[in-house]
């Protein structure tokens, strides 16, 4: 895998337009990280040692005021779940720094929090890497990063959503920071086509802004911003274009941990 890294400001870190001087860590090399033991070159997974199965999910490089990172993320299904298709799993992660050409292990978390399956198998949702994250660094050897999500439902619909991060560099430490809408597609629900009557579905699908922290709150997170570009479904059960009257801003609230 070859991965970009992201600036100072507001940067999308895209597999697509990485690099190409920028080697990531294999991915068997996170989960051997993150279980203790290599992954099996059969399953691509690792077992815990609690026997959890893990896997790899993610995985993205970033600049900090002291270097370049790289963090690996993993799931595995979470304790007292269905280890076949659990409804929650837990998040994981290795981050390595980069020192004199080499990625070095710096840190393995077992417990960065726990996303929904947003599907029905089991399976972690589904992260568009196409779109890469979205990462700001900010002050005092933080970051924040959103990654697109993608759950599905009954009839072949979708909901889109980005998962929120956040990192410390002291000490060393990724937390989820929630979710947040990001969009929808419910064209697949139509029926056929009947003559000119148009599929009154939306289909919709949200952009995502770190903004500028608040000078007066130099500890406090960055507020985000999400737009929405696609259709909507309007309370006349017509769609709409999806407007900037439809783009919402959301600050990290300290007492729940999330942003709102």
């Amino acid at each position: 895998m070859v991965l970009g890294l992201a600036l100072a400001a507001a940067s999308v870190v895209s597999p697509s337009r990485a690099a190409p001087d920028i080697v990531a860590p294999a991915n068997e090399t996170v989960l051997a990280a993150i279980c203790g033991r290599p992954a099996s070159q059969d399953t691509k997974t690792c077992r815990a040692e609690d026997g959890r199965a893990a896997e790899f999910w993610y995985g993205a490089a970033f600049s900090t005021e002291t270097g370049r990172w790289f963090t690996g993320f993993a799931t595995l299904p979470a304790p007292g779940e269905d280890p076949d298709t659990p409804n929650t799993r837990t998040v994981a992660a290795a981050t390595f720094a980069l020192e004199d050409t080499r990625w070095r292990l710096k840190g393995v978390q077992l417990q960065v929090g726990k996303v929904g399956t947003g599907n029905r198998n089991g399976d972690a949702p589904d992260i568009d890497e196409g779109r890469g994250a979205v990462v700001r660094a900010v002050s005092g050897g933080r970051v924040m990063m959103g990654v697109h999500l993608t759950s599905y439902g009954s009839a072949g619909s979708r909901s889109f959503a980005f998962l929120l991060l956040h990192f410390r560099e002291t000490p060393l430490r990724w937390t989820l920071a929630g979710e947040v809408e990001a969009g929808s597609d419910e064209s697949a629900a139509c029926d056929e086509p009947d003559g000119d009557q148009p599929c009154q579905m939306g289909k919709s699908t949200g952009r995502l802004e770190i903004l500028p922290e608040d000078p007066a709150r130099p500890t406090a997170w960055p507020p985000i911003r999400v737009t929405l570009t696609g259709t909507l479904a309007g309370p006349d059960g017509k769609v709409r274009p999806a407007s900037e009257r439809d783009a919402r801003v959301y600050r990290f609230d300290e007492a729940s941990g999330t942003y709102r």
